[in-house]
């Protein structure tokens, strides 16, 4: 038997071959003429809209059944025919009927939200096929060809007015008892109306796809991609097929990193119809980060999530636009200004904390305005359709007719503005941006794909101008909400980066560490893991503080001016360490006072450090570890003690030692010759002058007022000659043009000048001068001398400057 095709009318007028638009519906049924009262069909209309069942008074009781379309075609072109699928539970019968009702269009989305909840316009068409005459396919749901009808309709066609979105019911009935029912929408288009959108263009739509997760790096340490992160790269590549369009994508840069290059295998096929819009490494939230001051930081995870992007999918992501998913102050504008981003794509959550909501329409993209006067472009996430993409309690292909038919609603409302329609795009997705459901966008990519009013575009570019002449205010409030996060940070990052100064170039732990302080930031992470993170950098870079050991308190002796002090350094962690050996004593002298010490793990390293002695005697020396960076004791410094017993003002030179003796006792005698007869010329005189041979002074002058000189001590390389006795001024100078390193000179030590004071005591000076009771003595002053002044008792006083 063929499709048969009748009218029935809710008015329950008689049978009507055919009827014009705005004439009364006629009713006709395989059996017989059916008639309703107005109040019945009204009940009967209430019960299409709830999906329940209504059993008549008397009537046997007939279980209800879920009925759902499984196919159907969205855009209807003239007088074409609608082809539907319908599951109607597996319920049969020789009474079951189907019945397709066409409603009066609706005009603007707040219609098709009303329709969707269930107060649907009146009705305008009714068609009904006895369930026995459709064909099942292999899945045994009912395939249905509908004829329509512009206008005028026969008996067999179902009637449609001008272009327009309209609801349809199917009804499935046994008898005139609705056993459950489904709403859809169809898409009429006029064959005129259809040419003159071609000139009047397609609305773009671009879907907003972010993939993101809480951060990769583990309270541990370890990056680690999320199953989170993993599922929505599935769903992203999913959804996508060689004639579809492609998506503004936003990754979240730390996951990629975690994931890997092979992760991205798929989506690498697909970035010629992508977009990646620019990410920091680990997901920041501007706003925050302005309000703490960070903006530095901010800008190098921006550089690091670029650095992290390109790798893995060899693509360059585009800073200029950012989908953001937070709040979005006038600080946060301007940071994302500084950085180089232009325009921000803003999650339904995010319109709603911005104060935006009801202030944006998705397709259009708007000037944000911050106090300082600087602005940035916004575009909003449609909310509606977001809530509809994440409906699960619909089915893929409801949610996708549902939005098509809000995208042709919004078209004509753009139109109705004086748009030009090639400038706008509306930004499609989820509540926060996460991919939508494959399956509902290759429903809506189909649909799309049949609309001549319809464009999912390919490398979609958000926000690219302003697209309407509204300006919106962002707040001006300081977003304070890592303010306690920014302490621990302040708090910690010293003390990690000296011990992280401690590790080994090959050591993970110095881009770890750095990288957890950094996670604290996030506007991904939560309390608990921050809390985690806190206690693990804190107790890791302990215990590596605590492993390097110094040795207790003990001595050790210096025969000679020059010597070796070893030290053994202990390391108890199970890593080697490096750390800084400090020596200090205000009696010997360090070429070489901080030593850097690479100490194996689980053993020990000796430090052996140059030290020279300036004195003989015992003398406390100051031993203490320094992190290499220098700014954190890794102990308390340990006194260790020196006995200088003997120095040889050659150091432990033992070669040529009696032809040194030799020369020594040579020089002696000469100059105690000499210093005699000085001497006995100047007996009588009280008041003597004792300097270093810096002073210069000739030796005439010297001679003549018999001025003590103690030599400094000159030092070429690692030799060690007595200025004035191993050398004239003129044989000085030669030496230091033929001599490779330049010199350097000790100045005497006091017990030097002491020395020379106790000699001219003996010889009867006193300090004071014959005449001293009629002027003040006389003094040779000036730059690099040394004056003294012997007085009776033998008090010795002086100064060198």
């Amino acid at each position: 038997m063929g499709l048969r095709v009748g009218r029935i009318s809710p008015a329950g007028v008689g049978v009507r071959p055919h009827r014009t638009v705005g004439s009364p519906l006629v009713v006709t049924s395989r059996r017989s003429t059916l008639r309703f009262s107005v109040p019945h069909f009204m009940v009967g209309a209430l019960v299409v809209t709830l999906g329940l069942s209504f059993v008549g008074s008397g009537a046997p009781a007939i279980a209800a059944t879920n009925v759902s379309v499984t196919q159907q075609g969205f855009t209807i072109v003239g007088d074409a025919s609608w082809r539907v699928v319908v599951d109607t539970g597996g319920a049969t019968g020789e009474n079951l009927n189907l019945d397709i009702v066409t409603h009066r269009r609706v005009n603007t989305r707040a219609e098709l939200a009303a329709a969707v909840a269930g107060r649907l316009p009146d009705e305008l068409d009714r068609l009904r096929t006895p369930v026995a005459d459709l064909t099942r396919n292999s899945a045994g749901r009912l395939v249905v060809s509908v004829p329509t009808a512009t206008g005028v309709s026969g008996d067999e066609s179902l009637l449609f007015g001008s272009t327009g979105v309209y609801p349809i019911t199917v009804e499935l009935r046994a008898d005139e008892t609705v056993l459950g029912s489904t709403v859809t929408f169809v898409h009429h288009v006029d064959p005129d109306d259809a040419v003159a959108a071609a000139f009047e263009g397609t609305l773009q739509v671009m879907n907003v796809a972010s993939l993101w997760a809480p951060p990769a790096r583990t309270a541990t340490g370890e990056n680690v991609a999320s199953a989170q992160f993993s599922q929505q790269l599935s769903d992203l590549t999913a959804a996508y097929d060689d004639e579809t369009g492609g998506a503004f994508v936003s990754l979240q840069a730390d996951q990629v990193a975690a994931a890997g290059s092979e992760a991205f295998a798929a989506l690498r096929t697909q970035t010629t119809r992508h977009s990646f819009a620019a990410t920091t490494f680990v997901p920041l939230n501007p706003s925050a980060i302005a309000g703490v001051g960070l903006s530095e930081l901010f800008a190098s995870q921006l550089r690091a999530g670029e650095d992290a992007v390109s790798a893995a999918l060899g693509v360059t992501a585009d800073r200029g636009v950012m989908v953001i998913d937070d709040k979005l102050t006038a600080g946060g504008a301007v940071l994302l200004r500084d950085v180089g981003v232009r325009g921000a794509i803003l999650t339904p959550r995010a319109v709603d904390l911005s104060g935006f909501r009801g202030a944006l329409d998705s397709a259009l993209t708007y000037r944000a305005r911050a106090t300082d006067g600087s602005t940035i472009l916004v575009q909003g996430i449609d909310a509606t359709y977001a809530g509809v993409l994440g409906d699960e309690s619909r089915s893929p292909l409801a949610r996708a007719v549902l939005v098509g038919a809000g995208l042709v609603l919004q078209r004509e409302s753009l139109l109705g503005m004086g748009k030009d329609l090639s400038l706008v795009s509306v930004a499609l997705g989820t509540d926060d941006a996460r991919p939508a459901n494959p399956a509902v966008l290759q429903q809506l990519f189909r649909l799309a794909g049949s609309s001549p009013v319809l464009e999912v575009l390919a490398t979609p570019r958000a926000a690219g101008s302003e697209t309407t002449g509204d300006v919106l205010d962002l707040s001006a409030g300081t977003d304070i909400s890592l303010a306690d996060a920014k302490s621990q940070v302040d708090e910690l990052t010293p003390r990690v980066n000296n011990v992280v100064s401690m590790l080994t170039d090959s050591d993970p732990r110095r881009e770890t560490w750095p990288a957890m302080l950094s996670t604290l930031f996030s506007s991904r992470t939560d309390a608990a893991l921050n809390a985690a993170l806190v206690a693990n950098l804190r107790s890791s870079t302990k215990a590596l503080v605590d492993a390097l050991e110094l040795p207790a308190a003990a001595n050790f002796t210096l025969s000679s001016r020059k010597a070796e002090l070893r030290l053994q350094v202990r390391n108890t962690s199970d890593t080697t360490l490096r750390a800084i050996v400090r020596f200090r004593s205000s009696k010997l002298k360090f070429p070489k006072a901080r030593q850097v010490l690479e100490v194996p793990a689980n053993a020990s390293a000796e430090v052996v450090i140059d030290v020279e002695a300036r004195s003989n005697g015992r003398f406390p020396v100051s031993v203490q570890l320094l992190t290499p960076r220098g700014d954190l004791a890794l102990s308390e410094p340990v006194t260790i003690t020196a006995n200088v017993s003997a120095i040889a003002g050659l150091g432990q030179v033992v070669t040529a030692t009696a032809l040194l003796v030799l020369l020594t006792w040579w020089a002696h005698n000469w100059r105690s010759k000499r210093r005699r007869a000085v001497e006995a010329t100047l007996a009588v005189m009280t008041v003597r002058i004792v300097t270093d041979s810096a002073c210069d002074l000739p030796q005439s002058i010297i001679d003549q007022y018999g001025i003590t000189v103690v030599p400094l001590t000159i030092r070429f390389g690692d030799t060690d000659y007595v200025d004035r006795e191993a050398f004239s001024p003129k044989e000085f100078w030669a030496k230091c043009a033929a001599s490779p390193v330049l010199p350097e000179t000790a100045a005497p030590s006091p017990g030097q000048f002491e020395t020379a004071y106790r000699g001219l005591l003996a010889q009867g000076a006193t300090g004071r001068h014959p005449r001293a009771h009629r002027r003040q003595p006389q003094r040779v002053d000036g730059p690099g001398h040394h004056r003294s002044c012997l007085r009776p008792g033998g008090a010795i006083r002086g100064r060198h400057r």
